[in-house]
């Protein structure tokens, strides 16, 4: 908190030092100053440095400074002396004041922020610098937000890894997933473009928050959607690699925290907003998006926030996918007039161009109060909303077993080959997405001289509706009677898309040409609530190193709902209700709102490859076809089979916990860390339905006790050696644990939930080391390893379906408890402001991350035999950033990259397990200060238009090819 002058005059042990305003600042000085406690160092640096530094006795009591040694300027010798403390400088009355660092508070954000507190009087011993040469002390931007991040980083009690507003702010991330891939160890998933899921150290069984508290959405499991949350109302995210016992269970890779921005971290008054337009290259069109925040402080005691961000854009993306290969023994690979057996050939040719509309919305508030200066509460609120209208155009090619000709290489895989009458289907999907998600917390502090107490209680709720990719809503059309064709397709080459030509004689881009097969329409909606609150109790000791020692509790309740509900009438009823003519045929023209227009060459545009390049697109309206065939909204209750789709899982969760912490020394090192045991217990219940009449249900409960220990010892000032231990847990997907099927009745296949799924478990070993070797500069090393008791497995078995006896067994696929495996790897982070370089190179400066993941599960290929990772481990990942910034200019260049990674476990029957391949992405950010408050801004992302690709196996059995927008946004930004 900032100290009034009556504060600073009744705190006698205050420290007052310094030389006068006359010293300039921005000189080079020569420093000297070892390791010591505050309250003789900062006198020490002050009288070296020649400036006047303020500090209130209490702050400085138990805090050590570092050393700073040889020539440097004021700015970055105050920040050696001060990283991994929890002192900021902060200006009061034009005076530097020592402040206890808050979440999220940094120098850069408070130095255009205007003087707080009273007036101190000049005296002689108290002449103050003025406030252009503060502004030379308080560092600035790109280096500010980095040696931030240092700081949060060197002070935690856990190993984590950070990132800052200012950082989140400056990168070109539409999301929250985008902004965390840029930490190390953190590789996203991608959807359409954005980033949309995430693993830690390979592993995606983590745990979200929101500002320390449970982060519950709208996604199938239960969690958020991360494509739905802005970066701009974000202040850090802090990825935490290892447990103490006071944080929630429920991670075992990392716990993800994204803490929002607060007003009593802020200035008196801060005004900040943002527009840009926003341009896609394959849409070519022209969106725009925009932020604004508002900020009040009054007397740091009392604050509000208010934050808002919105976006509106247009994309286009291309897709090639063959909807999976078949093992057949049907067809003679080499013409010896013998079929060949266990070859496996492509289920389709399917061109796919997706136009979408999405329309973001997140919204953000905080109120703090600090009626005295140890009490603190804080309310915060979330919302956030994604809009996504995607309709796609699509040319379908079926093959079958009527092979001409076929060539197969060593591997089975039917490269090359000639079909007769293969069905041609132009189809025009409907797939509309909507999440909604709301976080609301409140937590009070109070904190005395030998107990401190927090209390916390928050409300999350997550609705979602998710109609594909795959298809919320098509016609599915066919040649008429008496339209065939045969296709020859050729995957040897190896290009984004294989070769195809078609022989038929009928013109495929005609409409007239097809009728009506049937209409499949189906709907996913999730409806997620969640509760939790907790008490934290800790106290101050003098039993030695035992420093303080912590009790705390913890209730959560989660109630999820799913459902998945499939809408296919019978050909019988759509004849009855739509056949205007009478001729027995549903023709194009029959079928109300379904509007094709041709798209001459539109399927990926500058991709080499003899194939079909013009497609029947348009546009269809589900509503108007509702009404003319008499269908009922897709609901689960008002749909044949529908029951069987719903997934309602009810969890309560409670957890106590006792911890340490201790300060201590080895050799004269500082050893500091803390020890704890926690223990969880919670029950979860599923039910659903059988049959759409039978209900069903099932209850289990599971208890344990988990220890933690991270300890950090201080070689020397600058660098840093930590070790952690712990027993973790990772519960399972709240949609895996759910009793309902959800079939798949055109290819009779389905997945069934388990709800006797166990957690995962796993015992785990961390080490770092943290070299801090210059201001804003670091070089750390980490190795882990994670002796998992058991992975969760997919097993696939057929079953005949109540309700769905005629249509014969159903290949059901299921999550079960498997067997145990192992997770290990190393990291290595370095970043740095080459602050030593001649001017202006100076400015620059480089942040690199590398992550090595590998592990053993009891998962294997039935195709292969072969041993297979955890699905979504990428072996290697590591970020490039280089940047510059100088007054007027910044710029930013960042590459990502992960190498290839599992998808799923596939059966020999299907072709294989699935990979996706290794995907690097180029981005660029900049901005010119136009004045102190206002600057233009610029990202380009996805510059280099990777193609991403899927495959079964090997890369030739290729599942899916498809290619984003490269997207620019270019605005003006202003800051008050």
């Amino acid at each position: 908190m900032l100290f009034t002058r009556a504060r600073l005059l009744a705190t006698s042990a205050a420290i007052v030092c310094g030389l006068g305003a006359t010293t300039a600042t921005a000189q080079t000085r020569d420093f000297n100053v070892l390791t010591q406690m505050a309250q003789t160092g900062i006198p020490q640096f002050a009288q070296q440095a020649g400036v006047q530094i303020l500090v209130p006795g209490p702050l400085a009591a138990h805090v050590r400074v570092n050393s700073v040694q040889g020539a440097m300027d004021v700015a970055d010798g105050l920040q050696m002396l001060l990283a991994g403390t929890n002192l900021v400088p902060v200006k009061v009355a034009g005076a530097i004041v020592l402040k206890e660092r808050t979440p999220g508070l940094h120098p850069a954000a408070l130095q255009a922020a205007p003087d707080q507190g009273e007036a101190l009087p000049p005296t002689p011993a108290m002449t103050a610098p003025t406030g252009s040469e503060l502004e030379e002390i308080v560092v600035t931007g790109i280096r500010a937000s980095l040696q931030e991040s240092i700081n949060v980083k060197r002070a935690a009690g856990t190993i984590v890894d950070v990132i800052t507003a200012q950082d989140i702010g400056k990168l070109p991330d539409q999301n929250v997933a985008e902004s965390m891939s840029r930490i190390t160890g953190v590789q996203i998933s991608r959807r359409e473009g954005d980033g949309s899921s995430f693993t830690v150290r390979g592993i995606s069984q983590n745990r979200l928050e929101i500002n320390g508290r449970t982060f519950l959405g709208p996604a199938a499991g239960g969690g958020a959607s991360l494509e739905s949350i802005s970066p701009e109302i974000i202040s850090s995210i802090v990825v935490a690699k290892s447990p103490s016992a006071d944080m929630p269970e429920g991670s075992l890779g990392a716990t993800v925290n994204l803490k929002t921005k607060r007003p009593l971290e802020l200035g008196d008054l801060v005004l900040s907003g943002r527009f840009q337009g926003a341009y896609a290259d394959q849409a070519d069109h022209l969106g725009h998006r925009g932020s604004a925040l508002i900020s009040r402080n009054f007397s740091d005691m009392f604050g509000v926030l208010v934050s808002a961000a919105y976006s509106n854009t247009q994309t286009r993306g291309h897709s090639f996918d063959t909807g999976g290969w078949t093992r057949t023994s049907a067809i003679d690979s080499n013409g010896d007039g013998v079929n060949d057996p266990n070859l496996y050939r492509p289920n389709r040719f399917m061109a796919r161009i997706f136009d979408r509309e999405e329309e973001r919305l997140t919204l953000n508030s905080s109120v703090q109060y600090r009626p005295a200066e140890n009490w603190e509460f804080i309310l915060d609120g979330t919302y956030s909303r994604l809009k996504r209208e995607r309709q796609s155009a699509n040319f379908q090619v079926l093959f079958n077993d009527q092979d001409i000709t076929a060539k197969a290489d060593e591997n089975g895989t039917v490269l090359s080959g000639t079909f007769n009458n293969v069905t041609i289907r132009p189809l025009i999907y409907d797939e509309p997405t909507e999440f909604k998600s709301t976080n609301l917390g409140l937590s009070g502090k109070y904190e005395g001289d030998i107990v401190t107490l927090k209390l916390d209680g928050s409300y999350s709720k997550g609705l979602g509706t998710d109609g594909g990719p795959g298809a919320s809503f098509t016609y599915v059309v066919v040649p008429r009677a008496g339209n065939s064709a045969s296709a020859s397709y050729d995957f040897s080459k190896g290009g984004v898309v294989p070769d195809l030509s078609i022989n038929s004689n009928f013109n495929v881009n005609d409409p007239s040409a097809y009728q009506l097969a049937s209409i499949f329409e189906n709907d996913f909606r999730t409806d997620n609530v969640g509760y939790d609150g907790r008490a934290d109790l800790e106290f101050q000791t003098d039993l030695g190193p035992l420093s303080t020692v912590e009790f705390g509790g913890r209730y959560e309740r989660i109630e999820f709902y799913s459902e998945a509900p499939q809408n296919i009438p019978s050909a019988a009823g759509l004849l009855a209700a739509g056949d205007r003519n009478g001729d027995g045929i549903l023709t194009v023209d029959e079928l109300p709102s379904l509007d094709y227009n041709s798209r001459q060459g539109s399927f990926f545009p500058g991709v080499s490859g003899n194939f079909p390049r013009d497609i029947l697109g348009g546009t269809v309206d589900k509503e108007a076809a509702r009404d003319t065939f008499h269908l009922p909204v897709p609901r689960a209750e008002n749909i044949p089979l529908g029951r069987i789709s719903i997934k309602n899982v009810d969890q309560d969760t409670f957890g106590f916990y006792t911890k340490g912490n201790f300060d201590s020394q080895i050799s004269d090192m500082p050893l500091t860390g803390n020890a704890g045991l926690r223990y969880v217990t919670f029950k979860r219940t599923s039910s659903g339905f059988l049959s759409d009449t039978q209900p069903t249900a099932s209850s289990s409960r599971f208890n344990y006790w988990l220890p933690s220990g991270n300890a950090a010892l201080a070689i020397r000032d600058d660098l840093t050696f930590r070790l952690a231990a712990a027993k973790v847990i990772a519960r399972p997907s709240l949609s895996d644990v759910g009793v309902s099927f959800v079939p798949l009745l055109v290819s009779r296949t389905g997945s069934r939930g388990n709800p006797n799924l166990r957690p995962f478990e796993a015992t785990q070993v961390d080490g770092t080391l943290e070299w801090y070797f210059a201001p804003s500069s670091a070089l750390t090393f980490a190795a882990f390893y994670k002796d998992v008791q058991s992975f969760t497995i997919n097993t696939t078995r057929e079953e005949i379906v109540p309700g769905l006896e005629d249509m014969g067994p159903f290949q059901i696929t299921q999550p079960i408890n498997g067997e145990a495996g192992s997770i290990k790897g190393f990291e290595a982070a370095y970043q740095q402001t080459l602050r030593f370089l001649p001017a202006p190179f100076d400015n620059l400066g480089v942040q690199a991350n590398y992550t090595y993941v590998d592990s053993k599960t009891p998962l294997v290929d039935e195709a292969t035999q072969a041993a297979l990772p955890l699905p979504g481990l990428s072996r290697h990942s590591y970020n490039l950033i280089g940047f510059y910034e100088d007054e007027t200019f910044s710029l930013r260049v960042a590459y990502i990259y992960r190498s290839s990674y599992l998808l799923g476990q596939g059966s020999a029957a299907s072709g294989g397990s699935s990979y996706a391949e290794g995907r690097g992405q180029l981005d660029l950010s900049g901005q010119i200060n136009l004045t102190e408050n206002i600057r233009l801004t610029a990202e380009a992302i996805n510059l280099t238009r990777k193609i991403d690709r899927q495959y079964l196996q090997t890369p030739l059995r290729l599942l899916n090819a498809s290619r984003e927008d490269r997207r620019f946004f270019f605005g003006v930004a202003a800051t008050y």
